[in-house]
């Protein structure tokens, strides 16, 4: 019995909407991978081709060159911070074994998965709002809070954040690992991979917070991008495989 049909009840309210906890990892991890691809790929390509902004050297050269359409990477990101964030719990709420320490594990990784979206988010708001709006009315006076916080600059306080935001998704990938353990090799890899790059590229921001925007910098972004959009492809269709076993079985209340 799982954690979901334990929760009477509740769980006659999600189970009358099919809304189990594999169904819920799929639509997270299909919404993530929405958020990760036009976050990513898509969202650069769009940028570079309709307003990029030029390489960092001012506040004022930034405000400059400011458009809207530099902003789209922020927006598709909140798809990909809300779908991470119902991977997790539904890992945590679908776990069906005994194993406490698995069952902890699992916990844990909800939490550090909303410390990352709290982080993240943070600068999403910051970029789409704060610092949008320094730029449109841009006054020299604006200068240091756009050289903290806009993510042109790549010594802003802002990037510092992204990169351990998504170094503490990486502890939380390596803490539901264990969920696929002995279920699916691939996911538990790619699941472990994730962490230790991620992990790694955080530390990396202490040795040289700029090498982000160098070329090596952009060769690991969009690598990353390749490992987490075959991660969520991953887990949408194990989840969907699941969910349809889940309601293949008979609903059963107290």
């Amino acid at each position: 019995m799982t954690f979901c049909r334990e929760i009477h009840p509740w769980y006659r309210f999600i189970a009358s909407m099919r809304l189990h906890c594999n169904r819920l990892i799929s639509y997270g991890a299909l919404v993530a991978l929405i958020g990760y691809i036009m976050s990513g790929p898509v969202a650069f390509f769009i940028v570079s081709v309709v307003n990029p902004q030029p390489p960092w050297e001012s506040s004022a050269l930034f405000a400059e060159n400011y458009h809207t359409i530099q902003d789209t990477p922020y927006y598709f990101g909140f798809l990909l911070v809300g779908g991470m964030l119902m991977v997790t719990a539904g890992h945590y709420l679908n776990y069906k074994g005994s194993n406490p320490v698995k069952k902890f594990h699992m916990l844990l990784a909800v939490a550090w998965t909303i410390i990352f979206a709290t982080l993240i988010m943070f600068n999403y708001v910051s970029q789409i709002s704060f610092v949008r709006n320094l730029a449109v009315n841009y006054k020299p006076e604006y200068d240091a809070a756009i050289q903290i916080f806009s993510m042109s600059n790549p010594l802003s306080f802002c990037w510092a954040n992204e990169m351990w935001g998504y170094g503490f998704l990486g502890l939380a990938t390596i803490l539901l690992s264990g969920y696929y353990q002995h279920d699916s090799k691939v996911i538990y890899l790619l699941l472990i991979v994730n962490g230790f790059v991620s992990l790694l590229s955080a530390i990396m921001t202490l040795i040289d917070a700029t090498w982000v925007m160098t070329t090596i910098g952009l060769f690991c972004y969009f690598a990353w991008n390749i490992l987490m959009i075959a991660l969520m492809m991953y887990l949408y269709n194990h989840a969907k495989r699941q969910a349809k076993l889940d309601d293949a079985e008979p609903i059963h209340s107290n």
